[in-house]
């Protein structure tokens, strides 16, 4: 039986099992889930290929004598010769199926399996983000986001469809809903409330041009500090409602890419714009793929062309 066939007696109660049903379980566009299997594929990619091309293979995983295990792991670890090499080579190939929807479950899962076998050789090279790679590759494993736009589609064409079932959406924003809120809660400590470690930080960027004297000051420690709390304790929920969301996406934007900017965290930046705009309606890519289209056509180059005729 349905949440909305229970609940649909009086009362307010019958009207929110009302709406989460229809939000879960109605068809919505796939093509926003589409977009983050392209994204999520490409910088995966692009992060394995940079393994290979900086050495870091041999720097943090051959060279040391001596790995952190994680208890309950110590079994695991690197392949012997070469074989990280082509383990990363391997991630890099799963990673181009998954932009490409190509064998797309089977490439989800042997990226899942892949990346957390990297993560699990030694704690003391424990990244936050890898954690939210994780998650996010077990999430792509279950959500059809091949459905569209993806060679799986092309190959089978009574396997397209345009639309996904709502909750496969939801799951990646409910993903990232809650990686913003406990950013927002785990900041409210001590050090991070006297400044600390942001002061620092952005201290040692002030050779930065037009901001560098800026970045130096107790006010933008301040102010970076108690905002980055706000706008995930705050902004964070206002990203689940019509009216605010949008405000919030260009906030959070804004938020990555200066992060990107001054601290250089590697993927996590893109990761988390990916995620962002996934709060957005659904069909925003069809939507902007359909205006460019459109500019297109009757852009300066068609006006000649018409003139031409």
């Amino acid at each position: 039986m349905s949440v909305r066939s229970e609940g649909s007696g009086p009362g307010s109660i019958g009207r929110l099992a009302g709406r989460v049903d229809a939000a879960l379980f109605r068809p919505v566009d796939g093509a926003s889930l589409v977009f983050f299997r392209v994204a999520f594929g490409l910088i995966l990619l692009v992060e394995s290929l940079r393994f290979i091309a900086h050495d870091w293979i041999h720097e943090e995983f051959l060279e040391p004598v001596f790995h952190f295990t994680y208890r309950g792991f110590g079994w695991v670890a690197p392949w012997p010769g070469d074989g990280l090499y082509w383990h990363f080579a391997g991630l890099a190939l799963l990673a181009a199926l998954i932009m490409l929807g190509a064998f797309y479950r089977l490439a989800c899962l042997l990226f899942l399996v892949g990346f957390a076998y990297v993560f699990l050789l030694d704690q003391t090279l424990y990244l936050n983000h890898f954690v939210l790679v994780i998650l996010l590759a077990l999430l792509l494993c279950v959500v059809p986001a091949n459905r569209d736009w993806s060679l799986d589609a092309a190959l089978r064409p009574g396997f397209r469809r345009r639309s996904v079932p709502g909750w496969s959406v939801w799951l990646i924003r409910m993903q990232f809903e809650v990686m913003y809120l406990y950013a927002g809660i785990v900041k409210v400590n001590a050090d991070w409330l006297r400044l600390e470690p942001m002061g620092m930080w952005l201290a040692r960027r002030d050779y930065l041009p037009v901001v560098g004297p800026l970045l130096d000051t107790d006010w933008m420690a301040a102010l970076t500090s108690y905002g980055s709390i706000l706008l995930h304790l705050v902004g964070a929920p206002l990203l689940l409602f019509r009216r605010t969301r949008g405000y919030v996406v260009v906030v959070y934007l804004l938020f990555h890419l200066s992060n990107h900017v001054l601290f250089q965290i590697g993927i996590f930046p893109w990761l988390a714009i990916a995620g962002t705009l996934m709060f957005l309606s659904p069909d925003w890519p069809r939507r902007l793929v359909a205006g460019l289209a459109d500019r297109i056509r009757s852009g300066p180059l068609a006006g000649r062309e018409g003139s031409r005729g």
